[in-house]
């Protein structure tokens, strides 16, 4: 039996990971931890899984973090830690509930420190809830089971209905006396039974569904982005031989990043990437690729000579850029200022593209919130590079593919799951 359940909600598959593990090294004890994806994929875990301590993510496809809290936390309290890279979210996520707040790493706090600190509030969270818990129950001992009253005697203290809610709303049903020893959003527990449990959280799952359909409809006079199908595809033609690949990405990139690296095969040339991700996590993603990958896959480093089939990430807290000497590329990392609010910036290193390799590269952008790389992506096509960006339909968030694009950056914008096929035919073109 574990010690402590928790359970970690966010979009990202390897920060899910990474936040895992790092949990594991981090807190004694045996723990046990469950992964959701999403608010809607969380609301069953906390059912099925019933943790002690929910980690939350902020920025998440189809809701938010923060609304979901705001929303379970009236019908089924939990100690919930918060996380975002953005610190305006920190009193948004108070109020709606959360135990705690922390900044996710920016790229100049040391990943471990974060680490520490998470487990430090997962304890806190956890020590918190259990003392609620039993300050509830010295109000509320626990009584042997009444004898089931008459007929006559439940319609007489039976409390009435409640008033049905539109199911837009997502009003919470009335708690019932058994879990009113703390407030809604105090309390850390639900003192009810199984079954009552089961039924707060099935108001909440019938009521989140009904809020997606409504979303859903509000937004019908704009229909959902289609990929575009990969028989239409037209391959651009390089001007010369592509000898490097670069690659751009944000928010959504680690997964697609993992696709696509693993779809891809030798013979090909090397490849740079830049992914916003903090110094600890680009280490353990670019190492989880490469036991997963045909190619090889690492970290980059300061003075690395790139080499055919090998792919080179860009750690956090540092720019990269790629040198040309004589017709050798190799890399220049360090750490530096950060551009457009980067480091490492996907502009940085498709600066040094543009300027070093020129028409014998090629640029790919993909899902992302903001705008990095679009600026430098336009000074890669004038120079004659092929660039390729990632479709709206396919993206997390359809931010830096659709600046690029819009800017006429892109020649061919292209779904995910043709990104890989496309490269590879780019990259062979004879």
């Amino acid at each position: 039996m574990s010690d402590l359940k928790i359970l970690i909600v966010d979009d990202s598959l390897f920060f899910r990971e990474a936040l895992a593990r790092g949990l594991a090294s981090n807190i004694s004890g045996t723990i046990e931890v469950e992964r959701a994806e999403n608010p809607f994929e969380a609301r069953d875990k906390i059912l099925s899984f019933d943790p002690d301590v929910m980690i939350l993510d902020v920025e998440m496809p189809k809701m938010n973090g923060i609304e979901f809290l705001r929303r379970l936390i009236v019908q089924y309290a939990l100690p919930t830690v918060v996380l975002s890279s953005r610190p305006a979210y920190k009193n948004l996520a108070l109020e709606a509930g959360a135990f705690s707040f922390i900044e996710k790493p920016s790229m100049t706090l040391g990943s471990g420190d974060f680490m520490k600190k998470v487990a430090e509030e997962v304890y806190r969270a956890k020590a918190h809830g259990d003392r609620l818990i039993a300050e509830s129950r010295e109000v509320i001992p626990p009584s042997p089971e009444p004898p089931r009253p008459s007929v006559q005697q439940t319609a007489v203290a039976a409390p009435p209905p409640p008033k049905p809610q539109p199911a837009q709303s997502f009003t919470a049903a009335p708690l019932s006396s058994a879990q009113s020893g703390a407030k809604a959003g105090s309390a850390f527990k639900s003192y009810g039974s199984h079954e009552q449990v089961s039924q707060h959280l099935s108001r909440v799952v019938s009521n989140m569904n009904a809020m997606k359909a409504i979303a859903q409809q509000l937004k019908s006079d704009k229909p959902e982005p289609q990929s575009v199908p990969l028989s239409s595809l037209k391959t651009p033609v390089p001007p010369r031989k592509v000898e490097l690949i670069a690659i751009g990405a944000s928010t959504g990139g680690t997964e697609a990043l993992s696709k696509i690296l693993r779809d891809l095969k030798p013979p090909l040339p090397p490849i740079v990437i830049v992914q916003h991700i903090p110094p600890m996590f680009s280490k353990m993603f670019s190492d989880r690729l490469n036991n997963e990958c045909v190619i090889n896959v690492k970290e980059a480093e300061d003075g690395d000579r790139l080499e055919p089939n090998s792919a080179y990430v860009a750690p956090g807290n540092r720019q990269m850029r790629v040198k040309n000497v004589g017709g050798l590329m190799s890399l220049d990392v360090n750490p530096g200022p950060k551009y457009g609010g980067h480091c490492p910036a996907v502009n940085v290193l498709f600066k040094s593209v543009a300027e070093n390799v020129g028409d014998r590269a090629m640029g790919v952008i993909l899902t992302g919130m903001g705008e990095d790389g679009a600026e430098y992506m336009v000074k890669m096509r004038e120079a004659g590079c092929v660039t390729l960006g990632q479709d709206e339909a396919s993206s997390v968030v359809y931010g830096m593919p659709r600046v690029a694009f819009e800017r006429g950056a892109v020649m061919q914008q292209v779904p995910l799951n043709g990104m890989a096929m496309m490269i590879t035919a780019v990259a062979n073109y004879k």
